[in-house]
């Protein structure tokens, strides 16, 4: 985990299209979840990118984590600060030196983010 603190992991986790009438360069926007971590806390941002270059930035929350023997991480999450958010109901974990973010969707479905260290 030592070489994940301090460097902004970020991954894309959703998108959203809108239907306009006309021809709308800016009606798509791609969703990214930000995670910054120090020693104690992580620094957790949804990022909004619109297809013309636009961007949201949103806080979620600063969180205490700690890194757990089955290289699963626990973030003290603040439900009210999470609640219909990408970081609601995220779980993660290292996995053969990869920071893997899992999602559980109200469908039951399971989705699988790979955060990577942003240029």
């Amino acid at each position: 985990m030592n070489t994940y603190l301090h460097k902004e992991l970020i991954a894309n986790v959703g998108s959203i299209c809108e239907e306009t009438p006309d021809d709308n360069p800016c009606a798509g926007i791609e969703i990214y979840l930000s995670l910054l971590f120090d020693e104690k806390k992580v620094e957790i941002t949804e990022k909004e990118i619109s297809t013309c270059g636009k961007e949201s930035i949103s806080l979620i929350g600063t969180f205490n984590w700690k890194l757990v023997k089955n290289q699963k991480i626990i973030i003290d999450f603040a439900i009210e600060k999470t609640k219909g958010t990408y970081a609601e109901k995220l779980f993660l974990e290292l996995k053969q030196q990869q920071l893997i973010g899992s999602v559980t969707h109200l469908n039951g479905r399971v989705i699988k983010y790979v955060f990577k260290e942003k240029n």
